[in-house]
């Protein structure tokens, strides 16, 4: 007969092997037979959330504050707290009863006469960081890092140091948040801290970074969490999977689609029941894989993510202005843009929404849009923010035929976008650069960014842009000369968002002669409606 001490030794080698399925098993094995020891509740509790186990795993935390805090060890307690309060956000989203094991974690605190625990604080400056106060939160996790050096305790310093460099990175405070992050992720990456925070901190650092476009560290740290992953059994579960979506979404700015996509599905099956949160995300990005290859089922990612808390854009509003549906994009990128104050957040959807101006001619809106994407700029200098405010610039330039000053940024675009290993972006300036030429009758140079865009959309599987690139190409020049004088006019004016009415009184002519010719510029263009003719015009410089 197998005795509980057995179990316990079993469980103690898996934990240390990182099988933490197993040890999970044999933990419970031996907590049947005689109730665990503090220090294996712990592991116990540790092995479990890592594994997506988060109902064994709150059992585990519980009992463990509880027999800390009747010893009054109120570190040892709040840190188990700590934790609760993890489990209940980010794999259930349950703000009561996280905010419920930190309050007591307080209360205990204050009963044996003792200042609010490091690991306490953490949650109080999330708080501040959701409602966009980054000096408040800054200040309390410079007090948890000091606390968590006082204690000696490196999971607590390396949690408070990344979230403080992500509070000082949402201020604005570029060198100083990042160096905090460089500090805090050394200790990740060479092991000092335990499993559980490992996992959190690559998933924070890698998704700060991402979010103030700082992809070259994102990258970096990214290939440091592919090779400590391969080193571990299959995980599931809130935790890992949200280190799987950023990893993912940078396997999909380098290029592997394929992979990034097959992430994003495991993702989306792992979280059907647990990390509502993260779930949300997984499904956004699953709808940006989808609408990127022209895949079925974009629509129903969104929906799923926005079911569970994550907005649809901008991805909505490029599936919508993919299928020539304009004012629905512009309408719901304004009604989102309306929701946000965070500059970075809106700076993620302004490039849509001036696409989207542009497209409807609403010249004050683009430039507005431009305007603040330049704000930022001065803000967050990375070379991704560079990079799209360089494309902005350049694309909105080219549409009111400032075509040298577009040039000039298109080339700027791809270049940052290049440096960056960035082949979808890279394709996707290159085919404004393209119209820029046409604009200044270099057919041979747009036919070449034509040729080398295609190739790149056709090697990731971006089947809607390659069949795009292909109607450009397959449009020769001879297709704009054969539009007559007078159909050029009607062009240019349909291209200015005037009706056939308009353009009648405008031209002196009947309704019905401007219909006539409104249907020669379509066949001739191969334009299926006003928009595509419209956008051709803008593309290829007639207006």
């Amino acid at each position: 007969m197998v005795d509980a001490g057995s179990h316990l030794a079993r469980a103690r080698e898996h934990f240390d092997g990182s099988r933490w399925g197993q040890a999970c098993a044999e933990f419970a094995a031996a907590d049947h037979l005689e109730p665990l020891g503090v220090d294996d509740l712990v592991r116990s509790a540790e092995a479990a959330q890592i594994s997506g186990r988060i109902d064994q795993a709150i059992g585990a935390l519980a009992r463990a504050f509880e027999i800390h805090a009747s010893a009054g060890e109120i570190h040892a307690a709040a840190s188990a707290a700590y934790w609760l309060w993890s489990a209940h956000v980010f794999a259930r989203g349950e703000f009561a009863l996280a905010h419920g094991w930190v309050v007591r974690a307080r209360t205990l605190a204050d009963q044996h006469g003792s200042a609010s625990d490091g690991w306490l604080l953490v949650p109080e400056a999330y708080a501040y960081l959701g409602k966009a106060d980054f000096e408040a939160a800054a200040g309390l996790l410079h007090r948890a890092v000091e606390r968590g050096i006082a204690a000696g305790d490196v999971d607590l310093v390396t949690i408070a140091s990344v979230m403080r460099g992500r509070a000082l990175l949402k201020s604005g405070a570029m060198d100083a948040g990042l160096s905090l992050l460089d500090e805090a992720m050394v200790r990740v990456l060479t092991r000092m801290t335990s499993p559980r925070t490992t996992s959190v901190m690559f998933c924070a650092a890698i998704g700060t970074c991402y979010e103030v476009q700082e992809l070259r560290r994102a990258c970096e740290w990214s290939v440091a969490l592919d090779q400590w992953l391969q080193e571990l059994d299959r995980l599931e579960g809130a935790y890992f999977a949200n280190c799987r979506i950023y990893r993912a979404m940078l396997m999909r700015l380098r290029g592997d689609w394929p992979r990034a996509t097959a992430e994003f599905e495991q993702a989306c099956r792992d979280l059907a029941h647990d990390g509502k949160l993260v779930a949300g995300h997984a499904w956004y990005e699953l709808g940006e894989m989808r609408r990127l290859r022209g895949d079925s089922g974009v629509l129903d990612a969104y929906e799923r993510a926005t079911s569970l808390g994550r907005s649809a854009q901008p991805g909505l509003a490029k599936h919508h202005l993919g299928l020539g549906a304009v004012e629905v994009a512009r309408t719901g990128l304004r009604r989102a843009l309306a929701e946000l104050e965070e500059p970075l957040s809106r700076f993620l959807l302004l490039p849509t929404l001036i696409a989207a101006s542009i497209e409807a001619a609403g010249w004050d809106e683009a430039r507005a849009s431009l305007a603040e994407m330049a704000e930022a700029e001065q803000r967050y200098p990375t070379p991704a923010v560079r990079a799209q405010v360089a494309e902005a610039r350049g694309a909105l330039a080219l549409a009111e035929g400032r075509t040298s000053e577009a040039l000039a940024c298109l080339r700027k675009a791809t270049q940052g976008w290049r440096e960056l290993g960035a082949p979808y972006e890279t394709a996707r300036a290159s085919v404004l650069v393209a119209a820029a030429c046409q604009a200044v009758d270099d057919e041979e140079g747009a036919a070449m960014e034509l040729h080398a865009a295609l190739n790149s959309f056709a090697r990731l599987g971006a089947r809607p842009d390659a069949t795009r690139v292909r109607e450009l190409l397959n449009q020769t020049d001879g297709d704009r000369h054969r539009l007559s004088p007078r159909e050029l006019e009607v062009l240019r004016l349909v291209a200015a968002g005037k009706t056939n009415a308009a353009i009648a009184t405008e031209l002196f002519l009947s309704e019905r002669t401007v219909h006539r010719h409104v249907s020669s510029i379509l066949a001739k263009l191969g334009a299926s409606t006003r928009t595509a003719a419209a956008t051709y015009a803008v593309q290829h410089g007639i207006v």
